[in-house]
């Protein structure tokens, strides 16, 4: 029996917790709808999904702005970790919280490969 969308996204997440040195991950609608997380307690999903959308807004806002072209990846770096926002496809941005040392060349590549399984499954008409 084939996995359900949801069930291929859990898959997409449960991937990128095992690269490592991520806190915190999930899959955001470009409008801030949760869609999907792996949050430990104390992040308040939903209110990060907004966040992440708005941030990613942003970002597109300012390189549409300076004609540089489209937004491939946001890092916001922190005392407490790095926040990652990758888009995945045009519905889609996939979100990472590092921890604060986390080696973000090898997260990247991993989140990059994970961007497309998104996109392809949020592309699907099932």
């Amino acid at each position: 029996m084939a996995k359900t969308k949801k069930e291929q996204l859990d898959d997409t997440l449960t991937a990128l917790m095992q690269v490592g040195q991520i806190k915190a991950c999930g899959i955001v609608s470009k409008e801030g709808l949760l869609i999907n997380s792996r949050t430990p307690p104390d992040v308040d999903a939903r209110i990060f999904s907004a966040l992440c959308s708005t941030i990613m807004g942003a970002a597109e806002a300012a390189s549409g702005q300076m004609a540089t072209g489209g937004v491939s990846q946001v890092s916001v770096k922190t005392d407490k970790g790095t926040i990652v926002l990758m888009p995945a496809g045009a519905k889609a941005i996939l979100t990472a919280l590092t921890e604060p040392e986390a080696q973000l060349g090898l997260i990247l590549v991993e989140m990059e490969s994970i961007a497309q399984e998104v996109n392809q499954v949020m592309g699907e008409s099932k």
